[in-house]
């Protein structure tokens, strides 16, 4: 497995393979039975926003983005953000399902944490009920702040991780 990070991961994408990946994640994760219009339009929005997310991230010093490769096929991304000296977010992380169960989320995840700074805290977003997403998360340290609210039409939990977990 290859990981590249910024400019030279989105060299090596074709056109619209980011798009292409996000969809294939996002219809493996987030549907589940049954989804108002508003929550179809709101995944749909996620795939729709994702090269732009990840082209962005890769050309912003508080943003990263890192994409896995195994031979020659893009595997999976991961995108993080520092949005203030205590507010650092892993934001996407996308694995195609081909993948799921294989080390490439654990390679992303580690990346992701290691350009945020594993001494920080750090926080993401999860589908609450993608259980399998959020027992991986658990594994890293991540636990599910049950105070914590947000306003996605598909309903998220918050994880925190606390700083310098290892």
């Amino acid at each position: 497995m290859k990981l590249l990070q910024d400019q030279a991961a989105l060299a090596r994408l074709a056109p619209g393979a980011i798009e292409a990946l996000t969809e294939a994640a996002t219809n493996a994760t987030f549907y589940t039975a049954p989804l108002t219009p508003e929550q179809i339009a709101a995944n749909t929005r996620v795939v729709a926003m994702s090269a732009r997310v990840c082209e962005e991230a890769a050309a912003s010093a508080d943003h990263c983005f890192i994409a896995a490769f195994i031979d020659s096929r893009f595997a999976g991304f991961v995108v993080a953000t520092r949005h203030a000296p205590e507010s650092h977010e892993l934001d996407w992380l996308m694995v195609h399902p081909d993948f799921h169960g294989s080390a490439v989320s654990r390679n992303l995840m580690d990346a992701g944490l290691d350009w945020l700074g594993r001494d920080k805290p750090i926080w993401l977003t999860v589908i609450q009920f993608n259980t399998r997403a959020i027992r991986f998360y658990e594994k890293f340290g991540f636990a599910v702040d049950r105070d914590a609210r947000t306003a996605h039409a598909v309903p998220h939990h918050i994880m925190r991780r606390a700083a310098g977990v290892a």
